[in-house]
């Protein structure tokens, strides 16, 4: 069945350079795709008509890092540093984690990262099959990693074969599903070499991608120096996972020998401030990165790490750290800033061909802003600059009011449009009562 409607009287950031603004646009959508954008004076209108006037139209955010069930978790483990939150209250936690536990967890996360204006993420986490009847069923764009440890998990003794099987049967149902399965083999030390190197010739048949956090803390890479005598950059390069399209996640503690690794691989970086900030990490060296020609994402990692999915509002403060790490006010422009979170995101998963900016022929995958809010104004419509520096310093998650994903309304006008959000909230609280009263912690 043909569908087809226009969204008209916006104002329109495409990211595409050659027609980047448009200050009284208009898109017509057809089915799953953009099929014309541009001035509305230009453009008839075509089936329905929604009127966008004072609302600002740009392509939905990609979040390239995260852990989807971890919303059961929030406030569960603060002010802990990282293997000490780990080892002793979220891995403990998560071995009474069920499928149902995983859906409704996943669910919420959908929801938040939906409201606040993501419509594709990331993730990396076991049951993976709960989570993807959550992606469908909320309707959000999903490129999901099963994660991978030398280890049982809640779910599975054996996290490589239940991975292995996922992929098999989600691999180039992405048109169905919205979701594009990848593999994430979890950390260096927590997957041992002979699995690591299964996991890479594994990548490499399926020709999928492989998301891993790589040099998170000091404590990994001395933990990784001492057991193989090399950074766990170096060590996967020896395993083979990074003859693979890899995103790694975090990246904080990289020497140059990494670095010049990172470059010849071409592996995209999933930049994590808060989560870095929040566990006392360290803080990326993005100056280095950005000078050896890295591609550049964001993260927002999970909600047991930040509290809140807000990734403009982790934009905004990653984007400040670096300017005071560097010292340095011109580092990071604000147009740079927004396409971490668009283009670089799409490149970063191999679908910048369909997202990440708005033009004919690509997915129809945006959000609308609210440029009514005070904190946004005063707005220059015709002034590009103004445009970049109100989404990445200004904005933040609050001001989304409609997305759109795969051509389907999912939030229109603040409301969600999908699963119903107070049950996904009162299950959601309902599971997570039962692991913490499991895990002793209530």
């Amino acid at each position: 069945m043909n569908n087809i409607y226009t969204l008209t009287d916006a104002v329109i950031l495409t990211m595409d350079d050659n027609q980047p603004l448009i200050n009284t646009g208009r898109i017509v959508i057809e089915n799953d795709c953009i099929k014309k954008i541009g001035q509305s004076s230009e453009i008839d209108a075509e089936g329905k008509i929604y009127s966008l006037k004072d609302k600002l139209l740009m392509p939905g955010l990609i979040n390239t890092h995260s852990h989807s069930v971890s919303p059961l978790f929030r406030g569960m483990a603060d002010d802990l540093k990282l293997m000490d939150w780990l080892n002793n209250v979220i891995w403990p936690a998560e071995k009474h984690l069920s499928p149902e536990a995983a859906y409704w967890g996943a669910a919420m996360c959908a929801l938040e990262y939906i409201e606040n204006g993501i419509t594709t993420f990331v993730d990396q986490y076991y049951f993976a099959e709960d989570i993807a009847r959550a992606v469908v069923d909320t309707g959000i764009r999903a490129v999901l990693a099963p994660s991978v440890f030398s280890g049982k998990t809640a779910e599975t003794k054996n996290t490589f074969h239940a991975a292995r099987n996922f992929i098999k049967k989600y691999q180039l149902r992405s048109g169905e599903t919205n979701i594009y399965p990848a593999i994430g083999p979890h950390a260096p030390y927590s997957c041992e070499q002979n699995l690591l190197e299964e996991v890479g010739e594994f990548a490499k048949e399926k020709d999928v991608l492989v998301h891993i956090h790589i040099s998170e803390t000091v404590d990994e890479n001395r933990e990784i120096q001492e057991k193989y005598g090399v950074t766990p950059t170096q060590f996967l390069k020896q395993t083979g996972i990074l003859d693979n399209k890899v995103i790694a996640a975090h990246c904080i503690h990289l020497n140059e020998q990494d670095l010049q690794t990172f470059k010849h691989k071409e592996i995209a970086v999933s930049y994590n401030p808060i989560s870095n900030l929040k566990l006392v990490s360290g803080i990326m060296p993005m100056k280095a990165m950005v000078e050896k020609g890295l591609l550049i994402t964001v993260g927002t990692d999970g909600a047991q790490s930040n509290n809140s999915l807000d990734l403009l509002r982790d934009l905004k403060t990653g984007v400040l750290l670096q300017k005071q790490f560097n010292e340095d006010a011109t580092f990071i422009k604000a147009k740079e800033a927004v396409e971490f979170v668009t283009k670089n995101g799409a490149k970063a998963i191999g679908l910048e061909d369909q997202l990440g900016s708005l033009e004919i022929g690509k997915k129809a995958d945006l959000i609308s802003i609210d440029l009514n809010s005070v904190n946004l104004n005063p707005v220059h419509y015709n002034y590009l600059d103004n445009i970049y520096s109100a989404i990445a310093y200004s904005a933040s998650g609050k001001e989304v009011l409609d997305v759109i994903i795969n051509g389907e309304f999912i939030m229109q006008d603040g409301n969600f449009l999908k699963l119903s959000k107070k049950t996904i909230l009162n299950n959601s609280k309902k599971q997570a009562e039962i692991l913490m009263k499991k895990a002793g912690l209530l």
